[in-house]
């Protein structure tokens, strides 16, 4: 079983547990027609997550509006809850991340996180350093991290277990304006750089917004933690 203070950014989530398990266990109306395609035709967006979350029994989507680890924690929590409770397996609790605002900074890679300064112009440290992140620090556990929940509340591991994460273009278009700046590129050629520079299995949404409503659609419970 786990342990109750084992994840440090639990946010009182076993608290709101009974809401989101009502939530989910709402049966699906078919007649509302999901739709079954990857992409809208003439779309540009990239939706084939939208089925994968439709189908499981269990499903959240995590607001995460600052660069911050607790929307992962978040993540973490629901689906080794629902696996402890319900002994489900990882395909049947899907949780959503969705990166937005500041948090927007986290779906990007270490290359670009390096070459454009992230962590020096979000405020970021490296915890192993010391000094302003040049790598993303929330993508992979750092050597110096043994515990469980550093080990496995980082976005590759999670997204080993089938957790989505959503990009919000809006907002990572306004940080490829600042960082354009900051080092005088054409700020075409730096968005161009965060486009194709994603976290591997993170997915760019046109906004946050949207992102979170078409999980909420897709039958996703909200969870916005605290402000």
């Amino acid at each position: 079983m786990q342990d109750d203070n084992a994840l440090p950014a639990r946010r009182e989530f076993l608290g709101k547990l009974g809401l989101m398990a009502i939530a989910a266990t709402v049966p699906a109306r078919p007649e509302l027609g999901e739709p079954r395609r990857a992409r809208t035709v003439g779309s540009p967006w990239d939706m084939s997550w939208v089925e994968r979350v439709s189908a499981a029994p269990y499903k959240v989507v995590i607001d995460g509006t600052k660069i911050d680890a607790a929307p992962l924690y978040t993540a973490l929590d629901v689906m080794d809850t629902f696996h402890e409770v319900y002994d489900t397996r990882d395909e049947q609790v899907r949780a959503v991340v969705v990166m937005r605002h500041f948090g927007a900074a986290m779906g990007l890679t270490d290359a670009l996180w390096d070459k454009y300064g992230i962590g020096d112009e979000r405020k970021v440290t490296d915890p192993v350093t010391k000094a302003p992140a040049r790598r993303n620090i929330y993508l992979r556990p750092a050597p110096n991290e043994q515990e469980k929940w550093e080990l496995n509340s980082k976005i590759e591991p999670l997204v080993a277990r089938g957790v989505t994460i959503l990009v919000c273009n809006r907002a990572a278009m306004g940080l490829a304006s600042t960082l354009a700046k900051r080092a005088n590129k054409p700020v075409e050629e730096v968005q161009a750089d965060i486009r194709s520079g994603l976290v591997p299995g993170a997915v760019l949404m046109p906004n946050g917004v949207f992102a979170l409503i078409r999980a909420q659609n897709a039958g996703c419970a909200l969870y916005r933690g605290e402000s």
